[in-house]
This record gives structure tokens, sequence and C-alpha cells, in this order.
């Protein structure tokens, strides 16, 4: 078990700045969900989250967080801010995460399906290591302010640069290994835009072809 005011400096983050709205998530639950670390990318490779250089002091409570409490490895952290989750499985994550709840809220208990039970996990500063990929899984109705943390590996996430965030200037910065990210590039940097619509056609038209 974890004490509680090992995530006050989370809250007080949260509160002061609540997350976005993250519109990916919708059909999987509802509330407030985002993600910090490696993410996958539609028809790109994984790369940082711009989470990651847009609340990096949100991030480094986090990277601290994991520091003390997290002995499995990640690459990435889903931080969810009153976010009822559907029945799912996370299927773009491998091995074991690492999930804690925390916040003043009540019910909120964690249903997991496996086999053919279904069992009821209270995971308020109580963390569940499990291998969520694996295992359908949802939140139960709660009241109050419930927040969680999962740590995980997404998948194709080899060979990034080890992140990090740095107080310089009298601000916190997000870097990627040595390089100090104040945006990730656009896929399309460098094209016009007609062109950019020319290669999204021809790599349609591949696909039909060898489909």
């Amino acid at each position: 078990m974890i004490d509680a005011s090992e995530f006050s400096n989370i809250i007080l983050e949260l509160q002061r700045q609540p997350l976005q709205t993250n519109n990916y998530r919708n059909k999987a639950g509802s509330g407030r969900s985002q993600a910090f670390g490696v993410v996958c990318r539609r028809c790109l490779l994984p790369d940082y989250s711009r989470q990651c250089w847009v609340r990096p002091y949100l991030y480094k409570l986090l990277l601290d967080f994991a520091d003390k409490h997290v002995k499995i490895p990640y690459t990435s952290i889903t931080v969810n801010q009153n976010y009822k989750a559907a029945a799912h499985k996370d299927k773009g994550n491998v091995g074991e995460s690492f999930l804690v709840a925390f916040g003043d809220y009540r019910g909120g208990c964690l249903e997991v399906e496996e086999g053919s039970e279904k069992k009821l996990y209270d995971v308020k500063h109580t963390p569940l290591v499990l291998d969520f990929s694996k295992y359908m899984h949802s939140v139960q109705d709660f009241e109050g302010e419930r927040y969680s943390l999962v740590f995980y590996t997404a998948r194709k996430s080899e060979g990034l640069p080890k992140p990090s965030v740095r107080f310089e200037d009298n601000k916190w910065n997000f870097y990627r290994g040595e390089e100090k990210i104040k945006g990730l590039p656009h896929p399309l940097k460098g094209r016009k835009r007609d062109s950019g619509m020319q290669m999204y056609r021809e790599e349609k038209e591949v696909v039909i072809e060898f489909s």
C-alpha cells in the first residue's frame, strides 16, 4: 500500500490544470485521460507523447513517483482523471502493467475478467500488477474525485532515447535523450500539402493492390 501523501503533488498539479479530454478514448470510457511517455501513432512509428513537452512538470512528478514505487519496466504512463473505463483490453501494451488509483472517492473498484470469473480489486493506494492486454477490465461506478496511473510498455518502443525533465531558464523542459523538445515535427513538414496528399493516395493504392 502506498501512503496517500505520495500522491499529493500529482493531485495538486491536476487540480491546478485538469487534463484535457482525449477524444481517442471516448469509446473506451468517459472522463479525462492522457498518455505520457511513448505512444503509438497512427501510420507513424511510436514516439513520445506531446503531453511530455506540453506538461513537463507533471511528467516529472510521474517519473519521480515511478522511481520510488514502480518496479516493472515501463515506457509509458496513462493518467486518468474521473475516467470510468468501459470493459476493454490494452492491446497496444506488452507484458505487465502497474495500476494504482487515488483521490477522495468512493467505489471505483477495478473489475477484471479472469477466465469465467470476474474479480474486483480495490486499487485505491494499492497497486495492481497485471498483464492488461490479456484480461478484459473496467472501472465500476464511483463518487468523488478519482485519479489513477497506469505504467506500461508500449509495443514497438525499442530504441527511443531515454526521456528526462530538467529545470532550466526558470521553467521545466522535456528532453528526448539530449535533445530539448518543444514540439515534435509534423510528418509532412517540408513537403507541400498537395505532395503529401499524393503520397497518401499512392500508399492507399498500394494497400488496395496487395490486399
